[in-house]
Order: structure tokens, then C-alpha cells, then sequence
């Protein structure tokens, strides 16, 4: 905004300078009028700040959006999720763009398919995509689904290696008389903490079953190759496998 700054205050200068000028050349007794530039003075400082719209792609229908740093530079980005209106066999496919400023208009930075589930894939509950959000320069996705056994999808990817990783993931999955499980997955680190409560309804009676692991990739997925939910972690001499 420092360049704007300078131009505007130069606006500002030349207007001044030129009124004066005109106050100096008026006989006494005419009525001095205020110049026209004075009034688009405002609309001038106006249209600099402005962000140019971003125009969106042809039969596509804005879902969500949100703004945030996501490459610790100081300026914030613009992650919009698009419903593309194309068939697929869970419905209609969506995609992520990310935008970068340049000289306040906003530029495609990144495209991603794939990582937003589509619009039928959340089963009884309808559209599984809950929302996104972008906490400490990560982009956050949320999604739900499912019948009498509900799950829960938060997936979170940090900007590094030059594209979006995962860096972490956690499910929730259960129903209500039967059990509940929670597994949380640092991709950063490895570390997996799962937790499940077996409950029974009738005797009132429920137990708690804990487990934790390392497990470290050699390399994260990214935006790119990831769709969520086909992705499997089995515990070591047992037979929970988790799905993430």
C-alpha cells in the first residue's frame, strides 16, 4: 500500500497547488468554486484499496471460502471451494483453488481435486463438506457423513515442500449403543493416539480402550493425491484398521 500512499498524497499536492493558484487569478467579489478533483479525491483513495473480484469458472457455484497467510509471508491468501456441477459416481465433483494477491488482484495460485469430497459421498446425511477454515497457516477441511454410524473428517495441511501436505488427520466414527472411536493422527511427528468406548445401552455399561503408535511416512501426501477416507492405518497384532 506504500506506492498507493505516495500517489494519493501526490493527488492531494497537485490539487492544492492548483487551487491556490486558481484563489490567486480570481478578481475580488467572484465566487471561488471548490475543483472538481476534490471530490474523486475519496473515490480515488477508494478504488486503491480495492481487491479486484475474483471471477468464478464457468457452471461452477462457490461452496465456501476463506482468507489467511498460508505461506508465513505476511499477506493473506484466498482458499475458495468450487462445486464444479460435474457427475461423478457420488455425486458432483468439487475442487479447491487457492489465490495469491499481486498488485491487489487476486491470482490462481493452486488447484486441487479430489481432497473436498462430493456432494452425495456423505451417504443418509447428504453433502459430507462441512466447511474450511485456515488455523495457524494451515488449510482445515471438515466433513460428516454417514447413516446409524455417523463419521467425522478434519484434515489439515500446511504449506511446505513447495505445495499443501497433510500434517495431520483425525476420525471420529461410531453409533450410539454399540461404540465410539476417536483417532487422532500427527503426520508431522508419527504420533497416533486412538481411543474407543464400547457402550452398552442395556446394562448401562461402557469400556475404554486406548492405544498409541508412531508411525512415520517417508513422504506426506499432498493436495494433489489425496482423497479422504482412502487412506489406512492398521495397530500392530490387531485387527483395527482405521480409515482417514
Amino acid at each position: 500500500m506504500g506506492k498507493y500512499l505516495s500517489i494519493y498524497n501526490l493527488i492531494i499536492f497537485i490539487v492544492l497547488f492548483t487551487a491556490c493558484k486558481n484563489q490567486e487569478n480570481k478578481q475580488e467579489g467572484d465566487i471561488i468554486q471548490a475543483p472538481e478533483s476534490f471530490e474523486k479525491l475519496d473515490e480515488i483513495k477508494n478504488d486503491l484499496g480495492k481487491d479486484e473480484k475474483i471471477q468464478t469458472p464457468k457452471s461452477f457455484k462457490v461452496l465456501n471460502e476463506t482468507e489467511g497467510d498460508l505461506d508465513k509471508d505476511g499477506v493473506s491468501e484466498k482458499v475458495i471451494v468450487y462445486d464444479t456441477e460435474k457427475e461423478t459416481d457420488f455425486g458432483t465433483e468439487r475442487q479447491i483453488y487457492i489465490y495469491k494477491k499481486n498488485d491487489n488482484k487476486w491470482e490462481l495460485w493452486k488447484k486441487y481435486i479430489g481432497v473436498v469430497l462430493p456432494s452425495k459421498h456423505g451417504g443418509m446425511m447428504g453433502d459430507p463438506f462441512e466447511g474450511i477454515s485456515i488455523e495457524r497457516n494451515c488449510i482445515v477441511i471438515n466433513h460428516f457423513g454417514g447413516s446409524r454410524q455417523k463419521w467425522n473428517y478434519t484434515h489439515r495441511f500446511r504449506y511446505q515442500n513447495e505445495d499443501f501436505q497433510l500434517i495431520g488427520a483425525t476420525v471420529n466414527f461410531g453409533s450410539p449403543c454399540d461404540y465410539f472411536f476417536t483417532f487422532d493422527y500427527n503426520l508431522s511427528n508419527g504420533k497416533i493416539d486412538y481411543e474407543k468406548e464400547t457402550e452398552n445401552c442395556e446394562t448401562k455399561k461402557s469400556k475404554i480402550e486406548k492405544k498409541e503408535m508412531i508411525k512415520k511416512l517417508d513422504t506426506l501426501p499432498t493436495m494433489h493425491n489425496f482423497y479422504p477416507g482412502n487412506s489406512e492405518i492398521t495397530f500392530p497384532n490387531t485387527e483395527t484398521t482405521i480409515y482417514y
